[in-house]
């Protein structure tokens, strides 16, 4: 149970396993990490004209920092702070950073944990085991979807949020809930998802998440009816003796914008299976995305394989993937699909 809740933690930081103490006193610490990531993008033209040139160029990889901070209240309780920045490590930004996390958090072992702020969510606790690809993938969970992106709709990172977990035996719980923001026209947010982990790998899980809009903000993006959105995601993943294998498929409602504004109904599949050999040193791994938009006369999908080998030695990595653009079609049913590779490299601090 433990060791499951560990790997959730770990995926849900970008897989940054490492990181450095710059204090401690016994009761206090201080951590510091992130990594500075670049690579070489390779993106095929679609369509005709100007559109059907294809790019390679250098561009940062999603970059980050990060600072912890824990305090043991007492024997059984500790207090923590989360906080996470992305930045371009290649070129001039404005703004130089963008917030990827910040919040404040109490655990213990029998108790579980409080977090508040931005953070990963509790829908994420099932769509993580998917989201593993190094450049790829996660656009058919829900996950980074959502009429105001899948941080503002609570599916990623969730903005202003609380949740809660707790292990029970090999069952995980996670409960969250999203506060009102003008901003976004949201009203609420809420979401609750279960896991449970046997002992020979293999993990189930079930997620369910609802939001609320104002349909008379200025801000509100969609038609009036679709003032609710919800979604479901049903995931499983096996992981044991080097072997990965995962899957997920979700049903959204007024949920993905990814070929309008706003659909009414969504099915999203996602598939992944890595190798890992030598102990993580090297892992050779594919995948498939599929999400399909379900509105009456849309003829909106998006579906790509991806295949990818990864060199992971200690605070090093490169990586080679390569995107398969099987079909992407929009509502009307413009074609837009396209093949893309990434050749990237990471050190991790």
């Amino acid at each position: 149970m433990k060791k499951l809740v560990a790997s959730l933690v770990l995926s849900s930081v970008a897989s940054s396993v490492s990181a450095v103490t710059i204090y401690e006193n016994g009761s206090s610490s201080v951590n510091i990490g992130g990594y500075l990531g670049v690579e070489a993008f390779y993106q095929e033209g679609f369509g005709s004209g100007e559109d059907n040139d294809s790019s390679f160029e250098l561009q940062d990889r999603a970059s980050r920092i990060r600072f912890s901070f824990e305090h043991a209240l007492n024997p059984n309780w500790v207090a923590g702070a989360q906080l996470e920045w992305g930045f371009n490590s290649v070129e001039k930004s404005d703004p130089l950073f963008n917030n990827r996390l910040g919040n404040i958090y109490f655990q213990s072992d029998s108790g579980g944990s409080i977090r508040i702020g931005k953070q990963w969510s509790a829908y994420y606790d099932v769509a993580v085991w998917t989201d593993q690809f190094w450049k790829f993938g996660g656009d058919a969970s829900g996950t980074y979807d959502g009429r105001n992106g899948g941080d503002e709709s609570g599916m990623g990172r969730a903005d202003d949020a609380i949740t809660y977990r707790n292990s029970f035996g090999g069952f995980n719980l996670g409960l969250q809930y999203q506060f009102e923001n003008d901003d976004s026209a949201r009203d609420y947010g809420y979401q609750v998802s279960g896991t449970y982990g046997f002992d020979f790998g293999l993990s189930l899980g079930l997620a369910y998440a609802e939001s609320a809009y104002n349909s008379n903000n200025i801000n509100y993006v969609g038609d009036a009816s679709q003032d609710t959105a919800e979604s479901w995601l049903l995931g499983l993943v096996y992981d044991s003796d080097g072997v990965y294998v995962a899957g997920s498929y979700g049903e959204y409602k007024n949920l993905s914008s990814f070929f309008s504004d706003v659909a009414d109904k969504a099915t999203g599949l996602e598939l992944i299976a890595m190798y890992n050999m030598q102990g993580g040193l090297y892992h050779v791994y594919g995948g498939y995305n599929d999400l399909e938009d379900k509105t009456e006369g849309s003829q909106g999908e998006l579906s790509y394989a991806l295949l990818g080998f990864g060199w992971h030695p200690n605070q090093v990595l490169v990586a080679l993937e390569y995107k398969f653009g099987l079909d992407y079609k929009d509502a009307l049913g413009n074609d837009m699909k396209q093949d893309e590779m990434s050749i990237q490299a990471r050190y991790f601090f």
